[in-house]
């Protein structure tokens, strides 16, 4: 076997494309030795070894048994199979003596052309790839056997597995096209290339499919984004027509084939209300629109609700991003994050996938920055090349006119009368703007139809299916649910009347990790039937503070924080797996909870505090924390100390005067913590590469640089400041 594995690993250097000679040898061998394979990505594994082996059968039955897998956990992935299964079934009959086209032809028949309209398009968002991941990922798995006997190499299967991976696809998307879109045509009304006029005299351009010989006038489904992808596109619109709908995506200008300049933000609100009233003038149309998709793409739903088009009747978002609200800020803090994005967007026509996975550079970038301490308006210089977006977003550090343009704000909510369906995660940092827009909704406009459902998913999970486990935490059964399949069936509740999906039964639909179950409450409020009162005080057990219980404490002087702002030691600090960043923070825990009990909803904070400079800003994190050590994440809040009372206008403090400090979690939460586990809170000021650095001086943060850090950074908080969580009991 060392032989073996040897001479494949050399021709594989020689040419990760053309198979090794060896390699059909080797894969056998080494599926063997995979053969009891039972979790998915394990199955996965297998299949590809199966192939790279010529063992097309046996590939088949693996097939069936990751699709089952992936029923119980993940179900959505299963069609994720169906094109490694045309293509082992294409090589079983290239086997028996087909041409390589001839055989193609024949397994698309019998497994892709042969499904119903619904499940084509389910597995259509699959029948794609990223070769430039595969031949990472094959470079990595290559890496990984580096400076070592081959045969010893415990990666050697997931080094055949990346190859045969990246071998499959590089020949199976050219060939399929023609077939699928020959598919689609004889399914389908395709009309891959409309350009449609916007205000100023712009085309955006747009992907609109139609079933064939509807029956009646069609309500359009449509999602309008900067992310520029036709074969992302195509099948997201292919969806909602297998669904009966007209589906429609259209693209920010300037993106795709559409004319003028490419601006995050700035112009799809417009654009997108121009789109809407087309689709309702086409004589296949009932004049209805519903938008959908999100991250991005729910902020422009938001966008076009703001002006009102007369056809526009429902939106659905999700991993919602609010502008000015959760990027490029949060709390008016601005996070490093987002820097590289705007280049992505509106480098090119499509999206600059290359420069934006170069994390190296975006890695340096954010070193260089913090280990020099230069201003923040700095950055693109410290990286070489224009970034005009974001140099514009640094001009607009207050939520000021330029963000309200974006999205409603204030009043416009209270005239949002068509109904809202959002979906978002613990896990999803989009659950900031998804909570921004639900609670200004409510507040402006109390009896709004505006539902949410809420679990333990990360920011992709309606588009790539629920994971099994998120950031370590392996989700309850009662979670595992078909997202996209929730959505179309409010869609149809809203434009069909359809029965309301029962899991939609509340306004606030949210499911309690630890304890299987989903809730369904009227009011983010009502989440929680109680609230526990947590005190900072100076007592300390270990290197921790402990919360004081229902009363506040009485010394004198509350905890203390010192941070040395001009220290940049850490900058090459990685926070321990599984832990909480703690630097520049005080960290206050409860003693063990002596019974199981259930946080649930926002948290609240008042802290009456004592600076000694004109501005902080303040992060604030919980977290349980199991008896076994292992930390939890519950809920946090992000925001500059000037902007709490008014994110439109700045206040500063006054330097050794007591100031309050009132704010509620930007996220929320809903958790069973288990008897013997600590409530822990990590309160402190964030002083790391990735985020923005308040020096305190009172000047624009962005031009602020180390030479103003001055004396420490001290925050006194007196006797009486607490955390407010929701519970249940």
């Amino acid at each position: 076997m060392r032989d073996l594995l040897i001479a494949f690993s050399a021709a594989l250097l020689a040419s990760p494309v053309a198979p090794p000679a060896a390699a059909p040898t080797l894969a056998g061998t080494l599926a063997d030795l995979h053969a009891d394979a039972r979790e998915p990505a394990d199955l996965e594994t297998l299949l590809r070894l199966q192939v790279a082996a010529g063992r097309w059968q046996d590939a088949e039955e693996t097939i069936g048994l990751a699709a089952a897998a992936y029923r119980r956990v993940r179900s959505r992935r299963e069609w994720a199979l169906v094109p490694w299964h045309i293509y082992a079934r294409t090589g079983r009959y290239e086997a028996e003596g087909a041409t390589r086209a001839d055989a193609l032809a024949r397994a698309f028949a019998e497994l892709f052309a042969s499904l119903p309209d619904r499940e084509l398009a389910a597995v259509l968002p699959w029948y794609r790839a990223d070769l430039d991941r595969l031949r990472d990922a094959q470079t990595q798995a290559s890496e990984g056997c580096a400076g070592t006997a081959v045969d010893d190499c415990p990666r050697a299967a997931q080094l055949i597995a990346a190859r045969q991976a990246l071998a499959a696809w590089v020949y199976l998307m050219p060939a399929s096209r023609p077939l699928i879109r020959a598919e689609l045509e004889r399914r389908f009304e395709v009309e891959d290339r409309l350009l449609i006029p916007v205000p100023g005299g712009d085309q955006v351009a747009a992907i609109l499919i139609r079933p064939r010989n509807a029956a009646a006038k069609l309500t359009a489904l449509m999602s309008f984004t900067i992310y520029a992808n036709d074969e992302a596109s195509l099948a997201e619109a292919v969806e909602m027509a297998a669904q009966g709908y007209a589906g429609m995506v259209a693209y920010t200008r300037g993106k795709g084939r559409g004319a003028g300049r490419a601006i995050p933000y700035e112009h799809d609100g417009a654009d997108a209300a121009a789109v809407i009233d087309w689709l309702a003038a086409q004589d296949w149309s009932d004049g209805r629109v519903g938008m959908f998709s999100g991250s991005y793409n729910a902020s422009t739903q938001w966008a076009a609700v703001k002006l009102r088009p007369r056809a526009l009747k429902a939106i659905a978002t999700h991993a919602s991003n609010a502008p000015g609200i959760d990027t490029p800020m949060q709390g008016n803090v601005f996070q490093s994050f987002i820097y590289p994005w705007p280049l992505y967007t509106t480098a090119t026509s499509g999206l600059d996938e290359i420069n934006y996975r170069d994390h190296g550079r975006w890695a340096a970038l954010n070193r260089i920055w913090y280990a020099t301490g230069r201003p923040y308006r700095e950055l693109e210089r410290i990286d070489g090349h224009p970034n005009p977006v974001f140099a514009r977003w640094l001009d607009h550090p207050s939520y000021d006119a330029y963000w309200q343009r974006l999205i409603p704000v204030g009043e416009e909510f209270a005239r949002v009368d068509i109904p809202v369906f959002v979906q978002t995660g613990y896990h999803d940092g989009g659950m900031v703007g998804a909570l921004h827009y639900l609670r200004e909704h409510y507040r402006h406009r109390p009896d709004a139809d505006h539902r949410l459902l809420i679990g333990p998913y990360h920011h992709t999970a309606m588009g790539q299916g629920v994971l099994p486990i998120v950031d370590g935490y392996r989700i309850d059964e009662a979670a595992q649910i078909d997202l996209r399949a929730v959505r179309m069936q409010w869609f149809d509740h809203v434009f069909r009347g359809a029965p309301l999906p029962r899991i939609l039964n509340g306004r606030i639909n949210f499911q309690v990790m630890g304890a299987n179950l989903w809730r369904h409450v009227d009011s983010l409020e009502a989440m929680a039937d109680s609230r526990m009162r947590f005190y900072l005080s100076r007592r300390r057990e270990g290197e921790h503070l402990l919360f004081a219980d229902t009363r506040p404490p009485t010394d004198e002087t509350g905890p203390e924080l010192r941070v040395d702002l001009a220290d940049r030691r850490d900058a090459d600090f990685q926070v321990p797996d599984g832990t909480p960043d703690m630097r520049n923070a005080l960290v206050f825990t409860t003693p063990p909870v002596g019974e199981r009990m259930e946080v649930a909803g926002l948290f609240r904070g008042r802290f009456e505090v004592v600076v000694n400079k004109r501005d902080l800003d303040l992060a604030v994190d919980f977290f349980e924390r199991r008896a076994d050590g292992r930390y939890f994440p519950l809920a946090s809040y992000l925001g500059r100390a000037s902007y709490m009372a008014d994110r439109t206008r700045r206040q500063l403090l006054r330097p050794g005067r007591p100031h309050v400090l009132a704010f509620e979690s930007q996220t929320i939460t809903a958790r069973q913590i288990e008897a013997g586990s600590r409530i822990v809170a990590v309160v402190g000021v964030p002083k790391r590469p990735d985020i923005q650095i308040n020096y305190g001086t009172g000047r624009d943060v962005s031009d602020e640089s180390i030479a103003d850090a001055g004396e420490p950074l001290k925050v006194i908080w007196r006797p009486g400041s607490y955390l407010e969580l929701g519970v249940r009991r």
